[in-house]
């Protein structure tokens, strides 16, 4: 074996662990970023770059990736930000740019199921960890609590447990519809519904709430589509289902209460969740209220400067003023409209994609997108490290196979 062979492998099992690192640990998942990147410039030739380059932009996604790369780059030399804090945003937003190195490497079918294997052991571990948290203080939980009724985060925050378990949970619906043993399908659903129990009863990210309906309504839909009798069954045990948690769940209940009260008594002296969106929401019209700023933002990394000198108030300042917690608002702030528009041609790129493959795959990338559309309306995913790496590594992984002609039967395969 060649050392430029062994590098490329050694790249891909790197990028293994970290599809089983990144759910667990900021800090692995970085690490493992930095080796898989190393390796893969020490497996290149000129060969291997032209090949790097033609498959990557002809994969559809890779295109409104790049473009929000140099969008971003472009737009730090209007900004107000200092050029600090400019550099901070694009350690947040490389992963555009490591996008197409991902995906190459996932070029082979059985590297990318070696993927989804570390990414589903992984979420099997936070979901065993929550439930036993229940009962156990365990020595690596982030919440430090027992019993129903309250928060059992396992790994950084509820919100990115919430839309990882949310995948998870539908990955494992599509697991069961392939598995051909009987015992095997009776597992996945367990391990489905055990997973959504967890996201409804054991945490409190309402994004988390949101992600896991919208995901199982969307999968449900492009499965069930053309068996309307059996989509309607699914929809009233769905509906049955949800209206037990909330009864029976007193975290989901007060959760989902308080939000709407937040909603309709928010005001500017007081600090809450739904009424500092509301709050962000204002501020965004009154600041791009002149037309340069509505075409192309107030510039990279502008919002927490310009947030800094709205809001006055230092508890309010230290809930919103770091990140607006809607990356679609962060992206028109501070790009303008063509940030706005590269984000929306970027899921859009999934969604195509997504609806030339089999209905339990379209369910899968559909129910991934919809996450992601829920996830950043009510947070800054993209901008934030444990949801960015969800996003950008899940998006590789499922658009790895775009734009591939499957080789003739009698093909030989290069290890490299």
């Amino acid at each position: 074996m060649s050392f430029r062979t062994f590098a490329r492998r050694a790249a891909i099992y790197s990028l293994v662990l970290l599809f089983g690192g990144f759910p667990i640990s900021v800090a692995l998942a970085n690490s493992l970023m930095l080796i898989v990147v190393l390796l893969w410039v020490l497996s290149l030739d000129g060969t291997d770059l032209r090949e790097f380059l033609r498959s990557s932009w002809a994969n559809p996604v890779v295109r409104p990736a790049l473009a929000l790369a140099l969008l971003i780059v472009l737009a730090s030399f209007w900004s107000p930000a200092s050029w600090a804090e400019i550099g901070g945003y694009y350690k947040k937003y490389v992963k555009f740019l490591l996008l197409p190195v991902f995906i190459f490497l996932l070029a082979r079918r059985e590297d990318r199921a070696h993927c989804w294997t570390a990414f589903g052991l992984a979420l099997l571990f936070t979901l065993v960890s929550t439930w036993l948290n229940v009962w156990f203080q365990l020595p690596w939980s982030r919440t430090y609590n027992q019993g129903f009724g309250a928060d059992h985060t396992v790994f950084k925050d509820h919100i990115s447990q919430g839309i990882m378990m949310s995948l998870f949970t539908v990955l494992c619906a599509h697991w069961a519809i392939k598995a051909t043993p009987n015992w095997k399908k009776v597992l996945c659903w367990l391990v489905a519904g055990l997973a959504a129990v967890s996201i409804l009863v054991l945490t409190q990210g309402r994004t988390g709430y949101l992600s896991l309906l919208l995901a199982t309504v969307v999968f449900s839909l492009a499965v069930l589509w053309r068996r309307p009798q059996m989509l309607l069954g699914v929809v009233l045990v769905g509906a049955m289902a949800l209206m037990s948690a909330y009864t029976l769940s007193p975290q989901f209940q007060h959760r989902t209460n308080l939000a709407w009260q937040e909603a309709q008594n928010h005001s500017a002296g007081t600090v809450t969740s739904i009424g500092a969106r509301i709050e962000v929401w204002r501020f965004m019209v009154r600041q791009t209220d002149f037309d340069n700023a509505k075409l192309m933002g107030a510039g990279t990394a502008s919002y927490p400067v310009l947030a800094r000198s709205y809001f006055k108030d230092p508890k309010f300042c230290d809930a919103i003023c770091p990140h607006p917690h809607n990356q679609f608002i962060l992206f028109y702030f501070e790009q303008g409209l063509p940030g706005f528009v590269l984000i929306l041609w970027f899921m859009g790129t999934i969604v195509r994609q997504g609806l030339r493959y089999r209905s339990t795959h379209r369910a899968l990338m559909l129910a991934f997108v919809s996450i992601m559309l829920t996830s950043n309306m009510t947070h800054s995913s993209l901008w934030l490290s444990t949801e960015s790496h969800f996003f950008i590594l899940m998006t590789a992984l499922l658009m790895a196979s775009a734009g591939r002609r499957p080789p003739p039967p009698a093909a030989q395969v290069s290890p490299a």
